[in-house]
Protein backbone atom coordinates (compact mmCIF):
# COMPACT_ATOMS: atom_id res chain seq x y z
CA UNK A 1 0.00 0.00 0.00
CA UNK A 2 1.36 3.42 -0.96
CA UNK A 3 1.76 6.28 1.51
CA UNK A 4 -1.23 8.04 -0.09
CA UNK A 5 -3.42 4.96 0.31
CA UNK A 6 -2.49 4.69 3.98
CA UNK A 7 -4.09 8.08 4.54
CA UNK A 8 -7.52 6.48 3.97
CA UNK A 9 -7.39 3.13 5.76
CA UNK A 10 -8.28 1.16 8.86
CA UNK A 11 -6.20 -1.58 10.47
CA UNK A 12 -7.61 -4.92 11.57
CA UNK A 13 -6.37 -5.53 15.11
CA UNK A 14 -8.60 -8.55 15.79
CA UNK A 15 -10.56 -10.38 13.09
CA UNK A 16 -12.99 -12.38 15.22
CA UNK A 17 -15.76 -13.81 13.06
CA UNK A 18 -15.62 -11.20 10.32
CA UNK A 19 -15.44 -10.98 6.54
CA UNK A 20 -15.57 -8.26 3.89
CA UNK A 21 -18.92 -8.29 2.06
CA UNK A 22 -20.54 -6.16 -0.61
CA UNK A 23 -23.44 -6.62 -3.04
CA UNK A 24 -21.85 -9.82 -4.37
CA UNK A 25 -21.29 -11.25 -7.86
CA UNK A 26 -24.62 -11.33 -9.69
CA UNK A 27 -24.68 -12.72 -13.22
CA UNK A 28 -22.22 -15.62 -12.91
CA UNK A 29 -24.55 -18.48 -11.93
CA UNK A 30 -24.10 -20.02 -15.41
CA UNK A 31 -20.42 -20.42 -14.49
CA UNK A 32 -21.31 -22.08 -11.18
CA UNK A 33 -20.45 -18.98 -9.14
CA UNK A 34 -23.06 -17.94 -6.55
CA UNK A 35 -23.82 -14.28 -5.95
CA UNK A 36 -22.54 -14.28 -2.35
CA UNK A 37 -22.44 -10.82 -0.73
CA UNK A 38 -23.99 -9.65 2.53
CA UNK A 39 -26.20 -12.27 4.20
CA UNK A 40 -28.66 -9.72 5.60
CA UNK A 41 -29.20 -7.43 2.63
CA UNK A 42 -31.54 -5.07 4.46
CA UNK A 43 -29.01 -4.30 7.20
CA UNK A 44 -26.22 -4.05 4.61
CA UNK A 45 -28.17 -1.53 2.53
CA UNK A 46 -29.12 0.52 5.60
CA UNK A 47 -25.50 0.70 6.79
CA UNK A 48 -24.34 2.04 3.43
CA UNK A 49 -27.23 4.50 3.14
CA UNK A 50 -26.55 5.98 6.58
CA UNK A 51 -22.81 6.13 5.85
CA UNK A 52 -23.40 8.06 2.62
CA UNK A 53 -22.01 5.23 0.48
CA UNK A 54 -23.10 3.72 -2.81
CA UNK A 55 -25.52 0.86 -2.17
CA UNK A 56 -22.94 -1.68 -3.39
CA UNK A 57 -20.03 -0.49 -1.21
CA UNK A 58 -18.08 -3.12 0.71
CA UNK A 59 -18.50 -3.32 4.50
CA UNK A 60 -17.42 -5.62 7.32
CA UNK A 61 -19.89 -8.37 8.22
CA UNK A 62 -19.13 -9.59 11.74
CA UNK A 63 -20.45 -11.99 14.33
CA UNK A 64 -18.27 -10.46 17.04
CA UNK A 65 -14.68 -10.33 18.20
CA UNK A 66 -13.79 -7.56 15.74
CA UNK A 67 -11.41 -4.68 16.55
CA UNK A 68 -10.26 -2.06 14.03
CA UNK A 69 -8.13 1.07 14.43
CA UNK A 70 -8.75 4.14 12.27
CA UNK A 71 -5.62 5.40 10.49
CA UNK A 72 -7.51 8.55 9.50
CA UNK A 73 -10.63 10.32 10.71
CA UNK A 74 -13.60 8.23 9.58
CA UNK A 75 -17.35 7.96 10.05
CA UNK A 76 -18.85 4.54 10.70
CA UNK A 77 -22.34 3.06 10.95
CA UNK A 78 -23.21 -0.22 12.68
CA UNK A 79 -26.43 -2.03 11.72
CA UNK A 80 -27.87 -5.53 11.93
CA UNK A 81 -27.62 -7.54 15.14
CA UNK A 82 -27.78 -5.88 18.56
CA UNK A 83 -24.13 -5.66 19.60
CA UNK A 84 -21.84 -4.70 22.43
CA UNK A 85 -19.66 -2.25 20.51
CA UNK A 86 -17.36 0.53 21.70
CA UNK A 87 -15.06 3.29 20.49
CA UNK A 88 -12.63 3.38 23.37
CA UNK A 89 -14.92 3.17 26.40
CA UNK A 90 -17.91 4.77 24.68
CA UNK A 91 -20.76 2.50 23.49
CA UNK A 92 -21.64 2.63 19.80
CA UNK A 93 -25.33 3.01 18.98
CA UNK A 94 -26.88 1.00 16.15
CA UNK A 95 -28.06 2.73 12.98
CA UNK A 96 -26.33 6.02 13.74
CA UNK A 97 -23.33 7.69 12.08
CA UNK A 98 -20.43 7.82 14.57
CA UNK A 99 -17.16 9.74 14.17
CA UNK A 100 -13.95 7.83 14.88
CA UNK A 101 -10.76 9.88 15.05
CA UNK A 102 -7.43 8.71 13.71
CA UNK A 103 -5.80 6.42 16.26
CA UNK A 104 -9.06 5.40 17.94
CA UNK A 105 -10.11 1.75 18.07
CA UNK A 106 -13.61 0.44 17.45
CA UNK A 107 -14.57 -2.94 18.91
CA UNK A 108 -17.54 -5.18 18.23
CA UNK A 109 -17.13 -7.50 21.20
CA UNK A 110 -20.19 -9.71 21.00
CA UNK A 111 -23.74 -9.92 19.69
CA UNK A 112 -26.59 -9.79 22.19
CA UNK A 113 -29.25 -10.86 19.70
CA UNK A 114 -28.95 -11.78 16.05
CA UNK A 115 -25.98 -13.34 14.31
CA UNK A 116 -24.55 -10.69 11.97
CA UNK A 117 -23.73 -7.01 12.29
CA UNK A 118 -22.60 -4.68 9.51
CA UNK A 119 -19.91 -2.04 9.92
CA UNK A 120 -19.92 0.49 7.08
CA UNK A 121 -17.17 3.09 6.81
CA UNK A 122 -17.96 6.30 4.96
CA UNK A 123 -16.22 5.89 1.59
CA UNK A 124 -16.54 2.10 1.61
CA UNK A 125 -13.84 -0.57 1.67
CA UNK A 126 -12.02 -0.58 -1.66
CA UNK A 127 -9.35 -3.22 -1.04
CA UNK A 128 -7.44 -5.26 1.51
CA UNK A 129 -3.68 -5.19 2.04
CA UNK A 130 -2.17 -7.99 4.08
CA UNK A 131 1.10 -7.28 5.80
CA UNK A 132 2.76 -10.34 4.25
CA UNK A 133 1.97 -9.55 0.62
CA UNK A 134 2.38 -6.82 -1.99
CA UNK A 135 0.26 -3.71 -2.32
CA UNK A 136 -1.55 -5.19 -5.32
CA UNK A 137 -3.51 -7.80 -3.36
CA UNK A 138 -7.05 -7.51 -2.07
CA UNK A 139 -8.63 -6.43 -5.34
CA UNK A 140 -12.07 -7.49 -6.47
CA UNK A 141 -12.73 -10.92 -8.04
CA UNK A 142 -15.49 -10.86 -10.65
CA UNK A 143 -16.33 -7.36 -9.53
CA UNK A 144 -16.68 -8.10 -5.83
CA UNK A 145 -14.63 -8.10 -2.63
CA UNK A 146 -17.04 -10.55 -0.96
CA UNK A 147 -15.66 -13.57 0.89
CA UNK A 148 -17.58 -16.59 -0.51
CA UNK A 149 -17.23 -19.65 1.73
CA UNK A 150 -18.68 -22.10 -0.82
CA UNK A 151 -16.75 -21.27 -4.01
CA UNK A 152 -13.64 -20.24 -2.07
CA UNK A 153 -13.55 -16.80 -3.68
CA UNK A 154 -11.69 -14.76 -1.09
CA UNK A 155 -9.83 -11.76 -2.51
CA UNK A 156 -7.69 -11.78 0.64
CA UNK A 157 -8.61 -13.42 3.97
CA UNK A 158 -8.58 -10.96 6.83
CA UNK A 159 -5.90 -11.32 9.47
CA UNK A 160 -4.57 -9.22 12.32
CA UNK A 161 -2.55 -6.39 10.83
CA UNK A 162 -4.48 -6.26 7.55
CA UNK A 163 -5.03 -2.74 6.22
CA UNK A 164 -8.37 -2.00 4.58
CA UNK A 165 -8.27 0.78 2.02
CA UNK A 166 -11.15 3.25 2.34
CA UNK A 167 -12.51 5.27 -0.57
CA UNK A 168 -13.48 8.90 -0.59
CA UNK A 169 -17.04 9.48 0.71
CA UNK A 170 -19.60 9.81 -2.07
CA UNK A 171 -22.07 11.75 0.08
CA UNK A 172 -22.16 13.11 3.62
CA UNK A 173 -23.22 10.57 6.25
CA UNK A 174 -26.83 10.77 7.36
CA UNK A 175 -27.68 12.89 10.39
CA UNK A 176 -30.63 10.61 11.21
CA UNK A 177 -30.64 8.75 14.52
CA UNK A 178 -32.45 5.49 13.80
CA UNK A 179 -31.19 3.53 16.81
CA UNK A 180 -34.06 1.14 17.56
CA UNK A 181 -34.58 -2.20 19.26
CA UNK A 182 -33.52 -5.24 17.24
CA UNK A 183 -36.70 -7.29 16.79
CA UNK A 184 -36.87 -10.25 14.43
CA UNK A 185 -39.99 -11.91 13.06
CA UNK A 186 -39.93 -15.67 13.49
CA UNK A 187 -42.92 -16.20 11.22
CA UNK A 188 -41.39 -16.80 7.80
CA UNK A 189 -43.40 -16.20 4.62
CA UNK A 190 -42.81 -18.35 1.56
CA UNK A 191 -44.32 -19.02 -1.82
CA UNK A 192 -44.75 -22.36 -3.58
CA UNK A 193 -41.56 -23.86 -4.94
CA UNK A 194 -41.06 -25.79 -8.18
CA UNK A 195 -41.76 -29.13 -6.43
CA UNK A 196 -44.72 -27.98 -4.34
CA UNK A 197 -47.21 -30.09 -6.30
CA UNK A 198 -45.10 -33.23 -5.83
CA UNK A 199 -45.70 -33.26 -2.07
CA UNK A 200 -48.69 -35.05 -0.60
CA UNK A 201 -51.22 -32.73 1.08
CA UNK A 202 -50.40 -34.19 4.51
CA UNK A 203 -46.75 -33.24 3.97
CA UNK A 204 -47.70 -29.64 3.19
CA UNK A 205 -50.01 -29.43 6.20
CA UNK A 206 -47.37 -30.88 8.50
CA UNK A 207 -44.76 -28.49 7.10
CA UNK A 208 -46.85 -25.44 8.02
CA UNK A 209 -47.81 -26.82 11.46
CA UNK A 210 -44.25 -27.68 12.43
CA UNK A 211 -42.07 -25.46 14.60
CA UNK A 212 -38.52 -25.59 13.24
CA UNK A 213 -35.32 -25.03 15.21
CA UNK A 214 -32.27 -23.35 13.69
CA UNK A 215 -29.33 -25.76 13.67
CA UNK A 216 -25.87 -24.68 14.92
CA UNK A 217 -24.50 -26.09 11.64
CA UNK A 218 -26.18 -23.25 9.71
CA UNK A 219 -23.85 -20.91 7.84
CA UNK A 220 -23.66 -18.48 4.92
CA UNK A 221 -24.44 -21.32 2.49
CA UNK A 222 -27.71 -22.36 4.08
CA UNK A 223 -29.83 -22.19 7.22
CA UNK A 224 -30.54 -25.74 8.37
CA UNK A 225 -33.78 -26.31 10.27
CA UNK A 226 -34.94 -29.38 12.17
CA UNK A 227 -38.37 -30.42 13.45
CA UNK A 228 -38.51 -29.25 17.07
CA UNK A 229 -40.65 -32.23 18.18
CA UNK A 230 -38.24 -35.15 18.55
CA UNK A 231 -40.67 -36.83 20.93
CA UNK A 232 -43.05 -37.49 18.04
CA UNK A 233 -43.31 -41.04 16.82
CA UNK A 234 -41.35 -41.65 13.67
CA UNK A 235 -44.52 -42.32 11.72
CA UNK A 236 -45.85 -38.83 12.48
CA UNK A 237 -42.57 -37.01 11.80
CA UNK A 238 -42.09 -34.85 8.73
CA UNK A 239 -39.45 -37.29 7.48
CA UNK A 240 -41.94 -40.15 7.52
CA UNK A 241 -44.63 -38.07 5.85
CA UNK A 242 -42.15 -36.98 3.20
CA UNK A 243 -41.36 -40.58 2.32
CA UNK A 244 -45.01 -41.08 1.39
CA UNK A 245 -44.99 -38.11 -1.00
CA UNK A 246 -44.76 -38.96 -4.70
CA UNK A 247 -41.39 -37.38 -5.42
CA UNK A 248 -39.71 -39.88 -7.67
CA UNK A 249 -36.27 -39.13 -9.13
CA UNK A 250 -35.51 -35.42 -9.42
CA UNK A 251 -33.14 -33.74 -11.84
CA UNK A 252 -30.79 -31.06 -10.55
CA UNK A 253 -32.34 -27.60 -10.95
CA UNK A 254 -31.09 -24.00 -10.56
CA UNK A 255 -31.34 -22.61 -7.03
CA UNK A 256 -32.07 -19.10 -5.83
CA UNK A 257 -31.55 -17.38 -2.49
CA UNK A 258 -34.42 -18.40 -0.23
CA UNK A 259 -35.06 -21.78 -1.88
CA UNK A 260 -36.25 -24.30 0.74
CA UNK A 261 -34.81 -27.74 0.06
CA UNK A 262 -36.13 -30.83 1.84
CA UNK A 263 -33.35 -33.33 2.49
CA UNK A 264 -33.87 -37.07 3.10
CA UNK A 265 -33.54 -36.79 6.89
CA UNK A 266 -36.68 -34.62 6.95
CA UNK A 267 -34.70 -31.51 7.81
CA UNK A 268 -34.94 -28.47 5.56
CA UNK A 269 -32.23 -26.13 4.32
CA UNK A 270 -32.95 -22.55 3.26
CA UNK A 271 -30.40 -21.34 0.73
CA UNK A 272 -28.71 -18.04 1.62
CA UNK A 273 -25.82 -15.91 0.32
CA UNK A 274 -23.23 -18.51 -0.67
CA UNK A 275 -25.67 -21.18 -1.83
CA UNK A 276 -24.81 -23.56 -4.69
CA UNK A 277 -26.19 -22.67 -8.10
CA UNK A 278 -27.95 -26.01 -8.58
CA UNK A 279 -29.32 -28.79 -6.42
CA UNK A 280 -31.12 -32.12 -6.65
CA UNK A 281 -33.27 -32.14 -3.51
CA UNK A 282 -36.93 -31.13 -3.80
CA UNK A 283 -37.63 -27.41 -3.36
CA UNK A 284 -40.92 -27.12 -1.50
CA UNK A 285 -40.99 -23.30 -1.37
CA UNK A 286 -39.08 -20.04 -1.68
CA UNK A 287 -38.75 -17.63 1.26
CA UNK A 288 -39.58 -13.96 0.64
CA UNK A 289 -36.40 -11.82 0.36
CA UNK A 290 -37.04 -9.75 3.51
CA UNK A 291 -37.73 -12.92 5.47
CA UNK A 292 -34.42 -14.42 4.31
CA UNK A 293 -32.81 -11.41 6.00
CA UNK A 294 -34.74 -12.19 9.19
CA UNK A 295 -33.88 -15.89 8.99
CA UNK A 296 -30.11 -15.38 8.68
CA UNK A 297 -30.22 -13.34 11.91
CA UNK A 298 -31.82 -16.16 13.95
CA UNK A 299 -29.45 -17.64 16.51
CA UNK A 300 -28.94 -21.42 16.82
CA UNK A 301 -31.84 -22.98 18.69
CA UNK A 302 -34.30 -20.26 17.68
CA UNK A 303 -37.76 -21.51 16.76
CA UNK A 304 -39.35 -20.42 13.48
CA UNK A 305 -42.55 -21.29 11.67
CA UNK A 306 -43.58 -20.94 8.04
CA UNK A 307 -46.77 -19.68 6.44
CA UNK A 308 -47.72 -19.96 2.79
CA UNK A 309 -48.11 -16.70 0.88
CA UNK A 310 -50.02 -16.26 -2.36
Amino acid sequence: MTRTEQHRAIRIDRVGLSTVQDAGRPGFAHLGVPRSGAADRTSFALANRLAGNANTAAVLETSGGLAVTALCDITVVLTGADTEAFVGDHPVARCKAISVAAGETLRVDRLRTGTRAYLAISGGITGVHRNDETATNGRALLGSLSHDVLSGFVPVPLQSGSLLRIGEPASPPSSLDLAVDFVLSRRIQLTEGPHFDLFASESLQHFARTTWNVSPTSNRVGIRLADSSPSQSHESSFAAVLKRASLGELASIPLVRGAVQVIPSGEIVVMVSDHPTTGGYPVIGVVAPDDVDALVQQQPGSAVTFSWST
